[in-house]
């Protein structure tokens, strides 16, 4: 169907638009899931306080929704209830905070490490990240700001809808909650990732993104976990106590500050970790 179509089809369902304004529209929806200002301008030739404009119009009236400020998404023509619909929440996110990849239990519910659902979608992005807990569009989201670098490694691109999202690969996935383990939804749920991990996977994909992740701490709570948890692996013990660094790190950085010291593994121990989980 045509832009033109569905932008006559939807003026009949919720009227309170003009010929004109529908052939304005059409022309700036057309091939486009997402539009801004710019996109306006250009389609339109006006400048940018009209195209503002027409952009807040076109969403009072139930054409658009806006996303955040110059970002606005087009409603599909049979959304029941206009100003509540939303669109996907990894769509919309890799949109707003491009470059960007999920990570934590978002990438570790993608890659069945899993069964919980959460509500809020987690991501890290190399873009200025303004607000750490936003939500847009009725969607929660922690948005972790990273350097352009952790973007060029262990990552999986896939196509959602039209859209390229990148996802942590499973490996990538773990050792980013072990590096923040707040990203896992604390440490009893990262405990349990691990264990998930390591009962489909070889210990050394583990190894070698930790080494490219390049942080001490890591690998204390790796070897550690691996350990309480009697996860019986000691190729992955022996490589994490050769990579140990000096200075004591909080099992769970999050977490309370005491706990009991583990020399073996250079820990504060602040959460209780048995074989089935942390408490």
């Amino acid at each position: 169907m045509s832009p033109h179509t569905i932008i006559e089809l939807y003026a009949v369902l919720v009227g309170g638009i003009s010929a004109t304004g529908r052939d304005e529209l059409a022309r700036v929806l057309g091939g486009r899931r997402f539009v801004t200002p710019a996109d306006v301008a250009a389609e339109l030739s006006v400048d940018s306080t009209a195209a503002t404009q027409r952009l807040a119009r076109w969403a009072r009236d139930g054409w658009l929704r806006r996303v955040r400020r110059g970002l606005y998404i087009g409603v599909p023509v049979d959304a029941s209830n206009p100003g509540a619909w939303s669109d996907d929440a990894l769509v919309i996110a890799a949109r707003v905070w491009d470059p960007c990849y999920f990570t934590g239990w978002t990438a570790a519910r993608h890659w069945a490490l899993t069964e919980q659902v959460f509500r809020t979608t987690v991501l890290k992005s190399s873009a200025r990240v303004r607000e750490a807990r936003p939500n847009l569009l009725d969607h929660d989201y922690m948005v972790v700001h990273t350097d352009p670098e952790a973007l060029t490694w262990g990552l999986v691109s896939e196509w959602n809808d039209g859209e390229r999202l990148q996802f942590a690969n499973a490996a990538r996935t773990v050792v980013d909650i072990l590096d923040d383990p707040q990203l896992g939804g604390g440490m009893r749920h990262s405990a349990e990732v691990l264990a998930s991990f390591l009962e489909e996977h070889d210990s050394a994909l583990l190894i070698d993104a930790a080494d490219r992740l390049d942080n001490g701490a890591v690998f204390k709570r790796l070897g550690y976990l691996a350990e309480q948890l009697g996860l019986d692996d000691n190729v992955l013990v022996s490589a994490c106590l050769e990579r140990l660094t000096s200075g004591i790190s909080a099992l769970d950085p999050a977490g309370p500050p005491g706990g009991q010291r583990v020399s073996r593994w250079c820990l504060r121990v602040n959460a209780t970790i048995a074989r089935d989980g942390a408490s």
